[in-house]
Order: C-alpha cells, then structure tokens, then sequence
C-alpha cells in the first residue's frame, strides 16, 4: 500500500522494466475481471430477483422493505465494516464468499430500479459510470503524483456522507440535500476509484500479488462502481 518504504522485490536489469509493466498490468486485468465477475452476479440477481414475484415478494412487501430487505440493504455495510482489515489474510475461499454475498446484496436492492426507473435512465446512468469509472481508474493508475493524503480524506468523507444520508432518510427528508449529498458521493467515489487504483498497483509493485490482494482490490473497485452509479442515477434517472 502507499506509504510503506519497502524496495519492490524486484531488481533493476536490463528487461526488468518491461518485466514488471507487464506483471502490473497482468495483475490489474486480473483485478478488473473479478470486479466484472461481481457486477456480473450483481447484474444476474438483479435481474433473477425481479423477473419473480415470490422473490419480490419475500424482500420488498407494498409498504416497502421486508425484514429480509432490509438484512440485503445493510448487509454489505456491515460486512465491510467487520471484515475489511481481516480479508486480506482470510483464505481465498472466504474472501471470494464475502464479496459473492456483497454482490449478491447489491443484486437484490437492484431488483427493484427497473420499477422506479425508466430503463433509458437506467442504461445512460451505467453507460456515466463506466466512462467516468474508466476514465479516473486510468488516472490513478497513470498518474505520478502520490494520493494517498486525498485518499484518507475521502475514506474520512465516506463516513460523513453515511451519517448526512441516514439524517436526511430518517428526519430531514429534503429533496435538496438529497441532491446535493448525490453529488458528493460522485465526486467522492471518483476520487477513491483513482485512489484504490494507485494503491492496489502500489502493493503490488511492493509485495507482489500475495494473498488475497486481486479480490479486495476488486471489492473496493466494485464498491467504487457502484456508489457512482447510484448516485448517479438518483440524480438524473426518470422516475416511472
């Protein structure tokens, strides 16, 4: 990660640069596709969980969220919050399940867009999120200045934004500041796509891809992802 003062376990030579450009970027292609894979679930259960009225049913009821509902909404907060420091040195098997089940959460409180959403709403919000999302993926990845200082202030601000969003749900209820928390939290996941990037190709470049480092890099990512294109799509998407 940014900041350690470790040399990379790698030696200069004629080659060697070429050698690690191209590791890093075998390692990132390998990040990216398992955060695809968990779009890809989240995709499928949105789409498995909405097309069945029983599963509709069993998580969202007329007068909103199921108890179950709400355990899928919460979920991935929670086990991000326990689970954080620790994936890196769980086994493989338990890190792919804790972002599977992130993913498959996700899925669920998705099965519900295309019922408050337009699908053109939809579709322009993901196709904004990709370029936006690729766009400062390639900054953090490019770029040579060190943004580990912006970093911990967005982690720091991703705090606040929780706290604001669970005031405004449950006692302000202002549309204004609905707005202007969404465009928070894009300008705050934009940063921490550029910074996660910088950091999971920094810990490479150090120790290598050891562990479990292509999943949580992928986890975060995703997260990153995600929070863009919901807020996204609250701020511009056309309610049906």
């Amino acid at each position: 990660m940014q900041g350690y003062q470790q040399q990379p376990a790698y030696e200069p030579g004629i080659g060697r640069g070429t050698q690690l450009n191209t590791g890093v970027a075998q390692f990132m292609n390998g990040v990216y596709a398992w955060m695809a894979a968990g779009i890809g679930v989240t995709a499928a259960v949105a789409y498995g969980v909405g097309q069945s009225s029983a599963a509709m049913a069993t998580f969202f009821g007329r007068g909103g969220p199921t108890l179950l509902g709400y355990a899928a909404m919460f979920a991935p907060l929670i086990l991000v919050l326990i689970f954080s420091n620790r994936l890196m040195n769980m086994s493989r098997g338990a890190a792919t399940a804790i972002f599977m089940v992130v993913a498959v959460c996700y899925g669920v409180m998705f099965s519900v867009l295309p019922y408050v959403f337009s699908l053109g709403s939809i579709a322009q919000a993901l196709i904004s999120t990709v370029g936006m999302f690729a766009a400062m993926a390639a900054f953090g990845y490019f770029t040579k200045k060190d943004l580990t200082g912006v970093g911990q202030f967005l982690l720091m601000a991703v705090f606040g934004i929780i706290i604001a969003s669970l005031i405004n749900v449950f006692f302000v209820q202002s549309a204004s500041a609905s707005i202007g928390i969404n465009i928070i939290i894009v300008i705050v996941f934009a940063g921490l796509t550029a910074y996660d990037t910088q950091k999971i190709k920094q810990h490479y470049l150090v120790h290598g891809g050891a562990d479990n480092l292509a999943i949580v890099g992928a986890l975060e990512l995703y997260l990153d992802f995600i929070n863009i294109f919901l807020a996204l799509l609250r701020l511009f998407g056309s309610r049906d």
